[in-house]
């Protein structure tokens, strides 16, 4: 599964930026049309699953031969009406309307803007490391940490990049043993990751960066292979995370990530903060302790 998924993505990447985003919009409406929940209520023997072709195209009013070229991956541009159009004639939900559009927008484009964002700006350093006791770190659109505060790595752990894992949320998310026995929840934030790292590349499907990034996580986690292969999509919204805290205790926080205005269109700001005073407490702790330890001076090595 993860070669076979690595090597699918690899294989997408093929071709110019305006026929990979194509590609990607074009196999994003099929799976949409195919999904059984769409099924004419009445209709009987049926050879399709979901929708024919011909259905969408008459419910969104474009004609069928449109949306046919648009299925097949063909480079041909929509306006913002009519992938409106085609999302209600899908009934599609409000993150996989918002993935269309930015699949849409990245074959409008015609070349891949992205450049990845290497450093936190220095004012956005200095308000992350402002918000004291609240965890709060900084990543780019592919999900590279920029920056941490001092509490983040007292909740989270450090930063630093390891041996085999740099610092990347999915990549440590997937492959450091230390950052999966935090998330109490692991299956489920690791999906849920993965689900809103998929709708947030909806621009970034040209990029040849992104997609190498994706294919090379998918060789190295057959669980992140798994993930992917699934489709899911999600948009951030604020969300709960139960991690282990100090003392090994169920640490309940709230979560959210924000993308701060006149920085660069791939930053956003990830934070938490405490859900209880439990939790609060518990995270003080840690904090505290942390603090304590980065304080102690080194010992000079023995010679």
């Amino acid at each position: 599964m993860p070669a076979s998924v690595a090597k699918k993505v690899a294989a997408d990447a093929g071709g110019g930026a305006t026929t990979l985003a194509a590609r990607a919009l074009g196999d994003f409406l099929r799976r949409m049309r195919s999904r059984p929940a769409l099924a004419v209520a009445g209709a009987v023997r049926r050879r399709v699953t979901g929708l024919r072709r011909e259905e969408v195209a008459v419910a969104a009013g474009i004609s069928i031969t449109w949306y046919t070229w648009l299925e097949q991956g063909r480079p041909v541009r929509t306006s913002r009406r009519t992938v409106r159009a085609i999302a209600r004639a899908l009934r599609l939900g409000e993150a996989e309307a918002a993935h269309l559009s930015r699949l849409a927008e990245a074959v409008a484009t015609a070349a891949p803007r992205w450049r990845r964002t290497a450093q936190a700006s220095p004012a956005l350093r200095a308000m992350v490391d402002g918000l004291g006791d609240a965890p709060a770190y900084v990543v780019n659109g592919r999900w590279d940490v920029l920056h941490a505060n001092a509490a983040a790595r007292a909740a989270l752990g450090p930063f630093d990049p390891i041996p085999g894992v740099t610092d990347n949320v999915l990549v440590r998310l997937f492959l450091d043993p230390g950052w999966r026995s935090r998330f109490l929840d692991w299956e489920a934030v690791a999906s849920s990751a993965v689900a809103q790292f998929r709708a947030g590349g909806g621009r970034l499907v040209a990029h040849p960066d992104w997609n190498a990034f994706v294919a090379d996580l998918a060789a190295r986690s057959p669980e992140f292979a798994r993930a992917w292969e699934a489709h899911a999509l999600a948009d951030p919204h604020l969300r709960r995370k139960r991690l282990a805290g100090p003392g090994g205790e169920p640490l309940e926080l709230l979560y959210a990530s924000f993308a701060p205005e006149g920085e660069p269109e791939d930053v956003r700001v990830v934070l938490y903060v405490p859900a209880d005073e439990a939790a609060r407490a518990a995270l003080a702790r840690g904090i505290t302790a942390s603090r304590s330890r980065a304080a102690r001076p080194r010992r000079s090595p023995r010679r």
